[in-house]
């Protein structure tokens, strides 16, 4: 039970948020430039394990497109990235279009988009324990969707949760030609592929239901080799009974069934990918939709033209991409963090029917949308600084690094602003600034975190960079008048060491005049003590610089197994590590509003904490002081409307001249994401919700919600897992809500107004 409650806590804190003074809008109107083309998609957030599907999102009738990145997937961390395009037919081209971002419901490990009822609105079919979840589009006005089951099928024993192994892509489509939805996936071994026979037509005379049986356990009598990607073939129809070696486990594998040929009605075809390989293998089939039976195939699919080859794992989605009635073919890696990053999504064009009636794909690039998205391959730190002096800020990304051989290749990419400073433009120099990747005797280094600022006081501008393995490097720079940018040829390793993924900023915290170093790190607790926010105080001179660790000791409320309590040392007492893995992934930006300094800080679920009473004013001496010995004020802890990222890294400036702070946000997928701020009223942040009332609290099942003179908002209740099993509007300031049909236990209400959200525990008795 304490578990429970200790999960229930951590629910709540994650999801605990108001916005109705801090406002920040994602925007994607600051023009970006790149060998003279603009980027139509700059600040989309960047692609690395992308899951394509067409759906239309503003309900106009044309097909738009939706893509669910996997990015950062660790253990029980998922990305779940969901980056929606609208369908331009004039200029035949998608454009971001982040307000759809929240229609979509939590996703993890893989989602495909398939019309399963044939209503002309696509459903959403996602993984969930090994399994299936479906979302079924009940879109009227504007996108919506709604829980409908946990996909089971029946083999003989009754219907349990179809098996659909996380790393996997299963084949929703219609397989045998009855009009309603099968599922095609790999059995647990890995070997053979299960067909899934939906009888909804047969029962119901439609396609309205999934109604699955599993009606071979060896479709298209072939048998994948458990050492290569390569099958066997011909196998009698007892193929799977007979075989002694199923037991043996599979790693990871991709299916897209399509008809490569409608005149022959031989049955689908099926593109197999592999988790340890980088090529696709096209499994031709000689059968029927009835009875399937492969009898060729291409190891090297499409062997007539360019063939696929992407490391690794890849993933195969039929759909089209340029709105001419013809299905493209999209590649793109479906293992995470070994896999390429950057050059990652191939696009072969269908090229239409040959003289014998046969698809042919013609490959076109391989960084389909990536073209047009600032990415830096994995996790991207930006930075804003004025780096040339020319009165604009510029902007600076690090990197985890591009995935090569096995291996990240960090650098710095470096954007020159153009612009003014009520319109910036930001335009492309270079994504190995000041060559950081081939010094040398620089050590290899990855996940780049550069700051900026003039260290030495010579009146030119230094760089410290935080790296993977913790340690800070101090670069000084050796600019001659000639050049426009800083030049940073010359480092030493500071004796600073964090444990490990240092993300610095250099700031004058205590306002004496010297840049003090904060430094985020990996590690939110090791050997029972709290980490957080380093604090490295500037103690040498504007001549000298001397950096010394200064550790305030906060009671933290927590104790060890002797009852001993645990002293947190870390900045602010600020703690942000997962209650799994006990990580962090602290990125702490401390910016000055109102001639105050804020703290965020970017954490490893995504989310951005806001933070104030780091100093006070002195109103006798005129000027602040900075409170190092009493914990710093959690305003929000996301300071966000929508997460929908992990490893958030924010870097924050007024971009737009208009006196709000306004935030561009790094990722785990290696792009950026723009926000600008409309309102950022810290004093007034947080609000009265006293007027939302939930009762009877406990209750039976039965309860109302409350919400005078207010009539728009939506409504979430989690049960104590975290499971969501309520999603629906308000429409009523007073509604009538019943669980009767859940077990007792502790259930968590969410409702998100439009500018403010209110959280309540209830307690369910039956």
């Amino acid at each position: 039970m304490r578990n429970i409650q200790i999960y229930i806590y951590l629910f709540i804190a994650t999801i605990q948020i108001s916005w109705s003074q801090i406002n920040l809008v994602q925007n994607n109107n600051i023009i970006v430039v790149k060998n003279e083309i603009v980027l139509e998609n700059a600040w989309t957030g960047g692609l690395n394990f992308a899951q394509f599907s067409n759906i239309d999102l503003n309900l106009d009738g044309i097909q738009d497109l939706f893509i669910f990145d996997k990015s950062g997937k660790n253990g029980t961390l998922n990305g779940n990235k969901k980056i929606p395009f609208l369908f331009d037919p004039l200029e035949n081209k998608f454009l971001y279009a982040p307000e759809y971002i929240n229609s979509f419901p939590e996703l993890t490990d893989w989602a495909l988009l398939v019309d399963y009822n044939q209503d002309g609105k696509s459903d959403i079919f996602t993984s969930y324990n090994s399994s299936i979840k479906l979302y079924t589009n009940i879109s009227t006005s504007d996108l919506q969707f709604e829980f409908n089951k946990v996909i089971t099928s029946d083999a003989g024993f009754g219907p349990i949760n179809l098996y659909v192994s996380s790393s996997d892509l299963p084949a929703i489509i219609d397989v045998d030609g009855d009009s309603d939805i099968d599922i095609l996936s790999f059995d647990p071994s890995g070997s053979y592929v299960y067909f899934h026979e939906n009888k909804s037509t047969e029962l119901y005379g439609n396609a309205d239901s999934i109604n699955l049986i599993r009606g071979d356990n060896c479709w298209g009598r072939f048998k994948e080799d458990f050492s290569t990607n390569s099958v066997t073939l011909s196998l009698d129809e007892d193929c799977y009974e007979n075989d002694d070696g199923r037991a043996a486990r599979h790693s990871g594998s991709t299916l897209l069934a399509l008809e490569l040929n409608a005149t022959k009605n031989n049955g689908l075809e099926l593109l197999l990918g592999d988790i340890t390989y980088d090529n696709m293998v096209m499994l031709y089939n000689g059968g029927s939709n009835e009875e399937s039976f492969i009898i060729d195939q291409d190891l090297n699919f499409p062997s007539y033209n360019e063939s696929i080859n992407l490391t690794r794992f890849p993933g195969a989605f039929y759909l089209d991409m340029d709105n001419d009635d013809l299905k493209d073919l999209i590649i793109s890696p479906n293992g995470v963090n070994v896999a390429e990053n950057h050059k990652n999504c191939f696009l072969y064009k269908n090229i239409g029917e040959n003289s014998n009636n046969d698809i042919e794909f013609e490959f076109i690039e391989n960084d389909f949308l990536i073209k047009e998205m600032i990415d830096v391959g994995s996790s991207s730190s930006p930075i804003l600084y004025d780096l040339n002096n020319d009165g604009l800020l510029d902007l600076i990304i690090g990197n985890k690094g591009y995935f090569e051989s096995g291996n990240y290749n960090s650098k710095l990419s470096l954007y020159k602003n153009i612009g003014t400073t009520e319109n910036p433009i930001f335009e492309f120099i270079t994504d190995d600034f000041s060559s950081l990747s081939s010094i040398g005797n620089l050590p290899t280094i990855q996940s780049l975190h550069p700051t900026f600022g003039d260290i030495d006081n010579d009146q030119d501008i230094d760089m410290i960079i935080g790296d993977n393995n913790g340690q800070i490097y101090y670069f000084e720079n050796n600019e001659s008048s000639s050049s426009e940018w800083p030049i940073f040829e010359d480092y030493e390793t500071l004796n600073i060491d964090v444990g490990s993924f240092a993300t610095p900023q250099l700031i004058d915290l205590n306002r004496d005049g010297l840049l003090d170093l904060i430094i985020g790190e990996r590690m939110g607790i090791d050997n029972g003590v709290y980490n957080g926010i380093n604090y490295y105080q500037n103690v040498g001179s504007l001549e000298i610089l001397e950096f010394e660790n200064y550790t305030p000791e906060f009671p933290s409320g927590d104790f060890d197994e002797n009852g001993i309590e645990i002293i947190t040392k870390s900045l602010g007492g600020i703690h942000l590590s997962s209650p799994i893995y006990l990580t962090g992934y602290t990125v702490p930006f401390i910016f000055e509003h109102n001639n105050l300094y804020h703290l965020a800080v970017g954490t490893e679920s995504g989310l951005i904490y806001l933070y104030d009473e780091i100093e006070t004013i002195n109103p006798e001496q005129n000027n602040t002081i900075l409170n190092l010995n009493t914990p710093f004020n959690l305003i929000t802890n996301n300071i966000l409307t929508t997460n929908n990222c992990v490893h958030s890294s924010p870097a924050i400036a007024d971009i737009n001249s208009n006196g709000l702070p306004d935030l561009i946000r790094g990722n785990a997928s290696g792009g950026l994401e723009l926000f600008f701020a409309e309102s950022f009223n810290v004093e007034n942040e947080i609000n009265n919700l006293e007027i939302i009332k939930v009762f009877p609290n406990p209750n039976s099942g039965e309860f109302q919600i409350q919400i005078p003179n207010y009539t728009n908002g939506k409504l979430h209740i989690y049960s104590n897992l975290g499971q969501l099993i309520v999603n629906e509007k308000l429409t009523t300031d007073n509604t009538q809500i019943s669980l009767t049909d859940k077990k007792s236990g502790i259930y968590i209400i969410k409702i998100q107004t439009e500018k403010k959200t209110f959280i309540e525990k209830i307690i369910v008795k039956k």
